[in-house]
């Protein structure tokens, strides 16, 4: 009787429990109702009153009313994401008095209008992102003085809203059209986290940031910046990835920011790093400096060490790496040594008394170490004899520019900091040369270089054409023998990374076509052609020394035989010269093979040298040592191999 009591009360609560469930929901908790993936376009029915969170994201839902949410005064969650909504009628949440939760993100809304958010005085979250939306009703978010957050990404803005929220902590405004922000219409000055990316910023005005004292987090990423903004303070979050104008930047740029903890400069134009740069940032634990060109040269050697000792991690580092100079191209910037930069090696030069003095002051009477810093395998010039010349010191940075550091032509040379100078051809500017003037509509014409040739290899240049171009998506080397009887043009897919490519298994002494363009460009009007020579292939000293015994006996009754043939000749030409005196007829028309006329006619002619050639006989095959035997061990063509062309180095 006990037992059948209990079960009669587990079941009636069962029954409560599950009292309402809207079909195809799952609603495990009286206070939580999952309907997911749907399907359906209605809005569900029969949701208990005791809901508090609702989740109805990817129903397929294209409208809703304020009837849809009749009785549910507890509701504080609400997810309509992912659905169809295009239209919110004025006043549809009104009665949703204890929503804290709103999410309408995914959906294809076009406008928000004065009415839309009317009751939700309790509102804490708003996720508006990627919709359609196009405006905004200045009194949209008029009442909602507890919103916390609040998501307008991806959507299609022009205008940025205005609005008063003192409370508001995180604003995200990312990937719209609105390329000036006003510092009069942020009426909410406790922002905590900024997001402004892509929305084609060129600057931000210094009194916005001025205004937002509390900003910890700032993202400017992916728009058009040319500078790091003025004024930043406070900030442990900046984002400045994708800024392509940028491509330098100052010592004092983030002067403000010591409490920054996480930098991202990924994704801009940035070729050097000035030493320094984060010496305002001392509790700098992560940054990120991905996919920028940078020039591996000894300006930049400072930043591997500080990566070191700081103990700061370096996002995508395998990401991060060289452009310049060809040496160090697509090598990982971390893994570089301080010598892979081509830094000098500091050394020590002692200058004797004897140097010229510009004070008036007495000469000192022993030798002073002075430290300077000389190139690898040059010698330091010590002081000159006559004390009245001007000694020969070396300069603090005396070493040579890597090779190719300036672009088009240019010239380079390295300043008494060490810094990398770049004197440009007439028509190009910038720091390495690769801008072109406005007075000068095409650039100087290019030409393909080849490094290196060998009898059966030839090394490209690729760097050169890499560097005149944006955007490579790979490229295409075709070859092509001029000097063979195929003329047929072999093409090779190669990636835009490699500084050179070697071309192996050629012909020697043998003129080729090369010509270097990019997989994009099917018509090849922007290909760079030149024409290389391989060098010939002098025989092998060893060739006749090593033959085999069969090879040997030809080599001495070549010379024995051709002379006997010589001797023959001799003796028939008189015996039919006496015979023609004498008998004055056609004495010699049976004459043999071997006799004048028939030596003049057969020997001389190809036909019979052919033959001879073919001739299976030791004699008549002695014709063949008029050229170099070839080692039995070598391959005619080491181009060609049983699967198809011998594979090519990248390097």
């Amino acid at each position: 009787m006990h037992l059948l009591w209990v079960w009669t009360v587990l079941s009636a609560a069962y029954t409560v429990l599950t009292e309402g469930c809207p079909v195809g929901c799952k609603c495990n908790h009286p206070t939580q109702v999952f309907c997911m993936s749907r399907k359906n376009p209605s809005f569900p029915r029969t949701i208990p009153p005791s809901t508090i969170s609702l989740y109805l994201f990817e129903n397929g839902i294209s409208s809703v009313e304020e009837s849809s949410f009749s009785g549910l005064w507890d509701l504080q969650l609400l997810d309509l994401s992912h659905n169809n909504l295009s239209n919110l009628p004025g006043g549809v949440f009104k009665t949703l008095t204890n929503l804290l939760n709103l999410d309408l993100s995914s959906n294809q809304i076009t406008e928000i209008s004065a009415e839309t958010f009317q009751g939700l005085s309790r509102l804490e979250r708003l996720y508006l992102n990627e919709n359609q939306i196009r405006s905004i009703h200045p009194d949209a978010f008029r009442g909602l003085e507890n919103l916390l957050e609040l998501k307008l990404t991806k959507n299609q803005l022009v205008v940025h809203p205005a609005f008063s929220l003192p409370h508001l902590l995180l604003l995200d405004l990312s990937y719209n059209a609105i390329p000036v922000v006003r510092p009069e219409i942020f009426h909410a000055r406790n922002i905590e986290s900024l997001r402004l990316a892509g929305l084609g910023l060129k600057e931000v005005p210094s009194d916005l940031l001025n205004e937002l004292k509390n900003l910890h987090e700032l993202d400017l990423s992916d728009n058009h910046l040319t500078k790091v903004p003025s004024g930043l303070r406070g900030l442990t979050k900046l984002n400045l990835a994708g800024n392509m104008e940028i491509s330098q930047l100052q010592p004092d740029d983030f002067s403000g920011l010591s409490r920054l903890q996480d930098l991202d400069l990924s994704r801009m134009s940035l070729r050097t790093l000035p030493k320094g740069l984060f010496q305002f940032t001392p509790r700098l634990y992560g940054v990120s400096l991905a996919q920028n060109p940078f020039n591996c040269v000894c300006l930049l050697s400072w930043l591997t060490e500080w990566l070191r000792v700081s103990g700061a991690a370096l996002h995508r580092s395998d990401e991060t790496r060289c452009h310049f100079p060809p040496k160090n191209a697509g090598k990982i910037l971390r893994n570089l040594q301080n010598s892979d930069f081509g830094c000098p090696i500091p050394t020590t030069v002692f200058v004797p008394t004897t140097l010229a003095l510009t004070s008036t002051a007495a000469p000192p009477t022993s030798t002073n170490p002075r430290t300077t810093y000389t190139p690898i395998d040059t010698t330091t010039t010590i002081a000159p004899n006559n004390p009245t010349e001007e000694p020969a010191v070396p300069t603090q940075y005396d070493q040579l520019c890597p090779p190719q550091t300036c672009l088009n032509g240019g010239f380079c040379r390295l300043d008494p900091l060490g810094e990398v100078k770049c004197e440009c051809p007439l028509g190009f500017y910038g720091m390495y040369c690769e801008m072109l003037s406005a007075d000068f509509s095409e650039p100087p014409e290019m030409e393909l270089q080849v490094l290196e040739k060998t009898s059966s290899s030839l090394k490209v240049d690729l760097q050169s054409y890499i560097q005149s171009k944006n955007d490579l998506p790979g490229l295409r080397l075709t070859v092509q023998n001029l000097s063979g009887l195929d003329n047929r043009p072999d093409t090779y897919q190669l990636p835009s990374t490699l500084p050179h490519y070697t071309l192996k298994g050629l012909n020697s002494n043998s003129t080729y076509r090369i010509c270097l363009g990019s997989m994009r460009d099917i018509s090849g009007e922007t290909e760079l052609c030149s024409e290389a020579q391989t060098m010939g292939e002098s025989p092998t000293p060893s060739a006749h020394i090593t033959q085999t015994k069969e090879g040997s006996l030809t080599l001495v009754l070549v010379p024995a035989v051709a002379a006997g043939i010589l001797l023959l000749v001799v003796i028939v030409s008189a015996i039919c010269y006496t015979r023609r005196r004498r008998e004055k007829a056609q004495s010699c028309e049976n004459a043999g093979p071997l006799e004048l006329e028939g030596v003049k006619t057969g020997l001389v002619e190809k036909g019979e040298l052919k033959k001879l050639s073919e001739s299976p006989s030791g004699t008549e095959r002695g014709w063949e040592s008029e050229e170099p035997l070839m080692d039995s061990s070598r391959v005619g063509n080491n181009n060609e191999t049983p699967t198809g062309r011998l594979p090519h180095s990248y390097f």
